[in-house]
């Protein structure tokens, strides 16, 4: 796990991934009819999800940790 974590902090195929599930988050909150959420909410979940991966990553020290 902890080699994943330095992965997920460093690689730029990381990013690729992060971004491909925020993505995968957003489509999926789409198509779920019943929600009936705003088309200006998918980028925003693709966005949050991003960042909020790389805050929660202990082995990022791109948001105050070292």
């Amino acid at each position: 796990m902890h080699s994943f974590k330095i992965w997920l902090a460093q690689s730029p195929l990381a990013t690729a991934f992060k971004i491909g599930v925020g993505a995968g988050l957003a489509w999926l909150l789409d198509n779920i009819g019943s929600l009936n959420l705003s088309p200006a909410f998918t980028p925003l979940v693709i966005t949050v999800v991003t960042i909020a991966i790389n805050a929660l990553n202990t082995e990022d020290p791109r948001y105050g940790r070292d």
